[in-house]
């Protein structure tokens, strides 16, 4: 009989709005709490929502890295930015490093070494792709540490050098990424868990990690909330994108450039959940094609919202250069919303290929192949309703996040019995 945990999960970003880690940590925890584990859940900003299956515990961090100037100086208490970790922390980000990732998972170890001192008890850790040094240190202090890498960074850093066109700009962001401290933490932690057989296959060569010690887990989706709305009426000519609009390997170019070849009424809504003023890249893109009058932007709407957005779309494009995993695609074949998208990374295994396909798929950064696939799907209604209901059979089939929790947790007791066989049966 499987022991109940005490599990600490960590993420240096917890909030939704921040990307698909967000949306892994709450639907990951609230799995792992309805089988009956206890979920203590260390986060960084933007804080996750509440949790009322977990206690949540938030770990301040200043983001150095987007405040330029004076304005990293906290107001409020400026000479804090003299203690060690700040000190660090405010210099790595001056010379172009992001220590977002290292500086949560110090302070997460210091928290935890802190609450184990008056006398809390963890089983297992489960960072998700913070891969910082104080995971080692975490380590340290016997317990097993287990990560989700959700792709390895290299891949970002990758796509962003390739669309980006100056040299210096270059240069600053291959300084941006840590990519040796990812490697040295992801190849000594216990068990590496990753979303997709691509991502699997990457971990496995850039960070050199034998593959029996990664495990494949793909994401799930909530089928009772994400499913289609018969009170919602489909608007004609309507696509639907969802994602960082600001993430070069998303896409947005291609997808924008394929607008631009399509007639009206096709129209174009972009749902990002971290616009603000700094993010220029897809609003650039967008006025200097002139598409102004046919692309909408919005930004961090509720999940109600988000499920009508995905109702309302007669086509959902993901046009990735790269997916991971793809969590927009396989939400909107959810919704039963019929689905275009690239051959890139993980997304082939969440769509599927053949005559199981419940998307049409594309090479990924050919516009014209992506403007014929939009165009075909917003002219036959007959196929929108054929690959709506694949993409909601497919989903049923294998992506809800009950059978991530059941996995993960065969995961966390196989890696708590070799702990116990290396020490004498101890838990």
């Amino acid at each position: 009989m499987d022991l109940k945990l005490k599990i600490c999960l960590l993420s240096y970003r917890g909030n939704p709005y921040c990307g698909g880690q967000g949306v892994y940590l709450y639907y990951l925890a609230r799995s792992l709490a309805e089988r009956g584990h206890e979920l203590t859940v260390l986060a960084g900003p933007p804080y996750p929502p509440e949790m009322p299956f977990a206690r949540v515990i938030k770990i301040p961090d200043q983001n150095y890295v987007n405040k330029p100037g004076r304005s990293a100086i906290p107001v409020d208490r400026p000479f804090s930015v003299f203690q060690p970790l700040e000190l660090a922390e405010l210099s790595l980000s001056r010379l172009g490093n992001n220590p977002e990732m290292l500086a949560f998972s110090l302070r997460a170890y210091l928290r935890i070494r802190k609450m184990l001192s008056e006398g809390q008890r963890f089983d297992l850790v489960h960072d998700n792709q913070s891969l910082g040094y104080g995971l080692l240190l975490i380590q340290r202090l016997g317990l097993p540490v287990v990560s989700t890498v959700h792709h390895p960074l290299q891949v970002d850093r990758k796509e962003d050098l390739r669309q980006m066109p100056g040299l210096l700009d270059k240069v600053r962001r291959s300084l941006y990424y840590p990519l040796l401290m990812q490697k040295l933490v992801a190849r000594r932690l216990d068990k590496i868990i990753t979303v997709s057989e691509t991502s699997c296959e990457l971990i496995s060569r850039w960070y050199r990690i034998p593959g029996e010690k990664i495990e494949t887990i793909p994401n799930g989706v909530e089928l009772g909330v994400f499913r289609r709305r018969a009170e919602v009426e489909k608007i004609p000519g309507r696509i639907v994108f969802v994602g960082s609009s600001e993430d070069r390997k998303k896409g947005i170019l291609f997808l924008l450039r394929a607008l631009k070849r399509l007639d009206e009424p096709a129209r174009l809504v972009i749902v990002d959940g971290r616009l603000n003023p700094e993010r220029v890249y897809a609003k650039n893109l967008v006025r200097q094609m002139e598409l102004s009058g046919r692309v909408t932007f919005l930004e961090k709407i509720s999940r109600e919202q988000l499920i009508i957005e995905y109702n309302k779309a007669e086509v959902v494009v993901a046009p990735s250069l790269f997916e991971g995993f793809g969590l927009p695609a396989l939400e909107a074949m959810a919704c039963g919303s019929a689905l275009v998208a690239t051959r890139a990374g993980g997304l082939a295994e969440v769509v599927g290929e053949g005559e199981d396909a419940a998307g049409i798929l594309v090479d990924p950064g050919r516009e014209e192949q992506l403007a014929e696939a939009i165009r075909r799907v917003l002219a036959d209604k007959s196929l929108r309703e054929r690959l709506a209901a694949k993409g909601r059979q497919r989903a049923e089939q294998g992506f809800g996040w009950d059978k991530v929790g059941e996995r993960l947790e065969k995961v966390y007791n196989l890696e708590l019995e070799k702990r116990r066989g290396r020490h004498g049966g101890k838990r």
